[in-house]
């Protein structure tokens, strides 16, 4: 049986040198087969000793019997027990898949799979016992991250230096999306250093049909997906069939249902266009952990998001030093040659009112440094949402009307999650959103908009001009 991988599960193959490895899909993406080619291509790759290429991998998941009712069946698929082109064979009551086949180069390859639970404290210290080559976790959102840090720690064990030492040890986890807020989640969204996520396409598309563009569709029966749908709920769908973070117990993604990674994300990083009559917009949330999202009309009409700007969580600052020591450099930094008069800060209106302090105002210390401002619209949070939903939704050619530079990792997570109303003790969801450091991002992200709507379409935006009143005059044309 040959296997060729998909687009996604290519680039992970060809992915090496990563302590975790990280592959999230929907049900029936062929994450796991990915997962298990991974490691028949370590065996093959490790580095042969006396022409023997030894390794261990540990295949782990919260029970044994998971396990066999779902990894099992896969390394039978593809690797085969019996027969011409078997690679191997299970052994210890099925624990064990032992591999021991001659490679064209004359080395041979020996490498066995164990498949381990980690449900139970006897199971982890089992665990921890085992030395291997590498490890491979399924469904990792249901494994707690106590255990993976134990397994990185049992990884690049086997072979030891004298035999030559593990070729590219690491960790390779296949999974569903997790819940919001999660270790999973956190991890997903912001790797570390080391790390490297590969996300696939979606299987079903916000309209309910199939997406053209998912993977392993070629494995599956027909109306596969579709069948699934039939009586599924809105949350099972969209964690298992759109690829979508679950809810958690975190609350409701204000913008989850009109924000779109994939669409609203542009592939490649956006520009300036420095000649232009269009100004670059700043809107600005001000307070001690204040935040700026930086945007320019184009010439079509689309909003192109170029920056984010914001204090870290758990730190605080006024807002003018996050003016001199954040913001301002790094406009200079990112465009030198952008002329202070091509600048427009929108801000709060609450930042035109003078501080009990020192007399001055926000929007006055903002002037002061050589930008125009102007007072954004409205405070309301409803309308400030609306705003930006408008956008969202709006399309020019068939794409979006808000395009956010893939630099803007903070500001694509608060749209994506970070940014949400907070579920309560009775399970429902609050009225006005958390707030939280991401909501402060958010906010300039709405004062942005709040601009950009009146600017593109006065009459259908949320903030409507008032109709001047016709009064007769006193005089009269002739």
């Amino acid at each position: 049986m040959k296997y060729v991988a998909s687009p996604t599960g290519a680039d992970f193959l060809s992915t090496t040198g990563c302590g975790v490895k990280i592959i999230m899909g929907p049900v029936g993406s062929g994450k796991s087969s990915v997962a298990l080619m991974d490691l028949l291509k370590r065996a093959m790759q490790q580095q042969a000793h006396d022409g023997v290429r030894r390794s261990r991998a540990i295949i782990l998941r919260n029970t044994l019997q998971q396990l066999k009712s779902t990894v099992k069946p896969l390394v039978d698929q593809w690797l085969g027990i019996i027969g011409e082109g078997a690679f191997g064979s299970w052994k210890l009551t099925d624990n064990i898949f032992h591999m021991k086949f001659a490679m064209n180069d004359g080395t041979t390859v020996d490498s066995e799979w164990w498949l381990m639970a980690a449900d139970t404290p006897d199971d982890v210290r089992r665990l921890l016992s085992v030395e291997a080559s590498w490890a491979f976790v399924e469904e990792a959102r249901e494994v707690h991250e106590e255990i993976l840090i134990g397994l990185r720690g049992r990884v690049n064990r086997y072979p030891n230096m004298s035999l030559g030492g593990v070729t590219d040890p690491g960790v390779i986890c296949s999974t569903n999306p997790p819940p919001i807020g999660t270790f999973w989640h956190e991890k997903i969204t912001n790797p570390p250093e080391g790390w490297k996520v590969f996300i696939q396409p979606a299987a079903i598309l916000d309209d309910g049909s199939l997406n053209p563009d998912a993977e392993n569709l070629e494995n599956l029966a027909p109306g596969y997906y579709e069948n699934l749908m039939l009586g599924a709920s809105v949350e099972w769908i969209d964690v298992y069939l759109k690829n979508r973070y679950g809810l958690g117990n975190l609350g409701q993604p204000v913008f989850r249902s009109t924000f779109k990674k994939s669409f609203h994300v542009a592939k490649d990083p956006l520009l300036l266009v420095a000649q232009t009559s269009f100004p670059l917009i700043v809107g600005m949330d001000n307070g001690l952990q204040s935040a700026a999202t930086l945007g320019q009309m184009d010439a079509r009409g689309r909003i192109n998001i170029l920056a984010n700007c914001f204090v870290p969580e758990n730190h605080s600052m006024g807002v003018e030093k996050f003016l001199d020591s954040m913001l301002l450099p790094m406009m200079k930094n990112k465009w030198p040659t952008l002329r202070n008069t091509s600048v427009v800060f929108v801000l709060d209106p609450a930042c035109f009112q003078r501080s009990q302090v020192n007399e001055i105002t926000i929007a006055q210390a903002v002037n002061s440094r050589g930008y125009k401002v102007v007072k954004a619209s409205t405070n309301t949070p409803e309308r400030r949402i609306a705003a930006v939903e408008q956008l969202l939704t709006r399309q020019i050619d068939g794409g979006p009307g808000v395009l956010i530079d893939p630099a803007c990792t903070h500001l694509i997570d608060c749209l994506e999650w970070g940014y949400r109303f907070r579920k309560q003790a009775n399970g429902q969801m609050t009225s006005s959103p958390e707030k939280n450091h991401a909501s402060n991002q958010a906010d300039s992200l709405q004062y942005l908009c709040l601009h950009y709507n009146v600017q593109i379409d006065p009459a259908s935006s949320i903030y409507r001009t008032r109709k001047r009143e016709i009064k007769p005059s006193s005089y009269v044309y002739v």
